[in-house]
């Protein structure tokens, strides 16, 4: 699948590392990058055809889920996956009623991540 690929997350070595796995997963597109709620807001306008992102829950100002629902609405088949530390029912609820087709966890292990982010990242691309 080729496309638009937005990851907002505001810690410098997760965000490294989550393109890091789109640039090996052989994303074809442009990737872009925010580090707040505001920069990604506006990444969205510019970009309304964000094929696919990777969304943090705790990001200044706004939570992930406020991200998730506002690329939802401007790009209903855009793919989106929560993708944080925060490990609890509540925070993946909401990010699943915004929008996100997928949760996956920062810190259930290097091996249980790489497995998930890759089987997603192929999941997408051949959607």
């Amino acid at each position: 699948m080729a496309g638009t690929f937005l990851i907002a997350d505001d810690t410098p070595s997760k965000l490294a590392m989550l393109k890091a796995f789109v640039v090996h997963g052989q994303w074809d597109g442009e990737i872009l990058l925010a580090k707040t709620s505001e920069e990604a807001f506006a990444l969205i306008d510019a970009h309304p055809t964000i094929t696919a992102a990777f969304v943090d829950y705790y990001i200044p100002s706004k939570n992930g889920p406020a991200i998730i629902a506002y690329l939802h609405a401007k790009n209903h088949a855009a793919h989106i996956a929560l993708v944080s530390s925060a490990d609890n029912a509540q925070n993946s609820a909401e990010a699943k009623a915004a929008g996100a087709e997928a949760v996956i966890c920062t810190t259930h292990g290097e091996d249980i991540l790489r497995t998930q982010l890759t089987d997603l990242l192929l999941a997408w691309r051949e959607s």
